[in-house]
């Protein structure tokens, strides 16, 4: 598999996962509100690890847009040289949104271990990092689809 199937892949279980994390805080804050502090602290434990887990899928995601760029020189036409790039490019700034988007999940789950354990309650807090993690979150799935949609055009171009 090329370097621009395998980005493409990882992009997408990058999403997926971003996705997943959005129902999981949700879960979070039903069992917190049902006082249920064990369970949605185990959650956020979980969620804590598969944070993690999508710092690595960026990181291998760093290495295809690596092997991408490196071979541009080698495509021809221009134009697609020039799609390849672009696409590049825009799956460079996902990864940026993406870190972005875990500190504030990160931020969002100490806090909320926090509230749960008793040592804070900022309401406001969360509100305000749901709506940053939510807005991350569909810059991400947009950035992907300009992505795939690049990589689709760069397909058909190369026949």
């Amino acid at each position: 598999m090329t370097a621009r199937q395998e980005a493409s892949a990882v992009a997408q279980k990058i999403v997926s996962a971003s996705s997943d994390s959005a129902e999981r805080i949700k879960e979070i804050s039903v069992l917190s509100n049902q006082e249920k502090y064990t369970d949605a602290l185990n959650l956020i434990i979980e969620e804590l690890d598969k944070n993690r887990e999508i710092r690595k899928e960026a990181i291998t995601l760093s290495s295809y847009l690596e092997a991408m760029t490196r071979a541009t020189p080698k495509i021809y036409p221009d134009s697609s040289a020039r799609t390849a790039l672009e696409a590049v490019s825009v799956e460079t700034t996902l990864i940026s949104r993406l870190i972005t988007y875990n500190d504030y999940l990160n931020q969002l789950l100490e806090v909320l271990r926090e509230k749960l354990l008793g040592k804070g309650n900022s309401h406001e807090r969360v509100i305000e990092l749901v709506d940053k993690i939510n807005s991350e979150a569909k810059s991400i799935n947009d950035l992907n689809q300009k992505f795939n949609g690049l990589m689709n055009g760069f397909d058909n171009s190369k026949n």
